[in-house]
């Protein structure tokens, strides 16, 4: 069976699931036509954290990496690719497979890039379809997008997504991508079929754009509350309540 859930999807095979997951960066980069000027290796760390972040909140582990890289191998796509790889052995995934490709039949002017992820796990591990009326709603980290995500000390690494994925008591976690907290509380709300009785305090922006997965929205037991706030050193913030 195949499922789509959130922004991912799902192949159910016997007591495996296969969890595929994909992010894509445009206009971000070192190249001529570039609207926001970052390092290449921190455009592929960046961008490949935002696609495994995905597959890592539904516990699943990452085992392929297809990169389509919309940029000449060299020197472009090496630094991209060696930001990518840094941020896997640096997190303990280095054991996945890559594959990919880059443009080398036209020049480029603009960086972009695609990444595709393929994890396993099985399906009595996976974070999802465990919510229940009662549980809380809490958003580790905060939003931030553009030249804040490399001066915020508050924004969600990959080695805070492993946690995530690794800890019992989150049973459900939705990375904030560019539609903002809201909009994932909607996701939610829907897959769940509970309701968010929300109560956000006044310095969070749940409009505001997440970014590249800076920050996730986790469910969690109430008394499960003190152990996740020492699972990261990002903030805690609680929005409400499943009703």
């Amino acid at each position: 069976m195949i499922e789509r859930y959130r922004d991912l999807v799902v192949i159910y095979e016997n007591d495996v699931a296969y969890v595929i997951s994909c992010d894509s960066l445009g206009a971000i980069g070192n190249k001529e036509h570039d609207v926001l000027k970052v390092d290449e290796e921190i455009v592929g760390r960046t961008t490949v954290k935002v696609a495994l972040s995905e597959v890592l909140c539904v516990g699943a582990k990452p085992l392929v990496i297809s990169d389509t890289l919309s940029v000449e191998m060299n020197p472009t796509g090496q630094k991209v690719l060696r930001g990518i790889k840094s941020e896997l052995e640096e997190n303990g995934l280095s054991d996945v497979v890559f594959t990919g490709s880059t443009e080398e039949n036209f020049p480029t002017s603009m960086t972009g890039i695609g990444i595709t992820v393929i994890a396993k796990a099985n399906i009595g591990d996976l974070k999802i379809k465990k919510v229940k009326t009662g549980m809380h709603v809490s958003i580790l980290g905060y939003p931030r997008v553009g030249s804040e995500v490399l001066s915020s000390n508050d924004v969600l690494t990959l080695k805070d997504y492993v946690k995530i994925s690794n800890s019992k008591e989150i049973v459900e976690a939705i990375p904030v991508g560019s539609k903002g907290i809201k909009y994932e509380i909607g996701i939610l709300e829907k897959i769940s079929g509970l309701k968010v009785e929300a109560n956000f305090p006044q310095h969070l922006d749940v409009l505001k754009s997440g970014g590249p997965s800076t920050c996730c929205l986790v469910v969690h037991s109430e008394e499960d509350t003190a152990s996740i706030k020492g699972l990261t050193d990002k903030p805690l913030t609680y929005v409400g309540v499943l009703i």
